[in-house]
């Protein structure tokens, strides 16, 4: 969906458009953080995958002790692998949830107010996937660095196309100190 189209659109403003368009990110966006955390599942499952594959290759020439024994690891491998997967999915809809509340919150630049937030301090809320402790954060960053964030407020516009034309100094002392002094233009300021 382009701007340009909805333009094309009868009877939309500019304020609509805007919605729309927001809208839409959202959904995108949405649409994205699930695709990489399918991804990232479906990669960690190959190399389990891959890992157990190699573990039965080798269970051919061991006995009933060792097969036991590299059962045993690999149960232990798998469970660490498991977690790790999971601190990965985690970590993504931790940064996808960032990501998100920071741009809702107008950040110019994301990477840059991302930089000076306190990462330590921030948790991801799994019920309603918001950031506990980044409102906090945000607010104080508005304070001291507004130039970071979209103002609500409208840019001032520019007026091309004025008269412009010189005051002229009706004051008669100055003038005539002007004029006794020998500056041209005298008779305006």
């Amino acid at each position: 969906m382009k701007r340009e189209d909805l333009k094309k659109i009868e009877g939309l403003t500019d304020e609509v458009i805007d919605k729309i368009m927001q809208l839409h990110g959202q959904s995108v966006e949405s649409q994205k953080s699930k695709l990489t955390t399918a991804e990232t599942e479906l990669s960690s499952l190959k190399k389990q995958l891959e890992e157990a594959n190699q573990q039965i290759e080798s269970f051919k020439g061991m006995n009933i002790d060792q097969i036991r024994a590299a059962a045993e690891e690999w149960k232990a491998k798998a469970e660490q692998a498991q977690k790790d997967a999971q601190a990965q999915i985690q970590q993504l809809k931790f940064e996808h949830a960032l990501d998100q509340a920071l741009a809702g919150a107008k950040a110019k630049n994301v990477k840059a107010v991302r930089a000076l937030l306190q990462m330590d301090a921030l948790k991801l809320n799994e019920a309603d996937g918001s950031i506990v402790g980044l409102k906090e954060q945000l607010e104080k960053l508005q304070s001291e660095a507004d130039y970071l964030f979209e103002s609500d407020q409208p840019a001032p516009k520019v007026v091309a196309g004025g008269n412009n034309q010189s005051v002229m100094n009706t004051d008669p002392f100055i003038a005539a100190f002007k004029r006794g002094a020998g500056l041209k233009g005298s008779d305006n300021g």
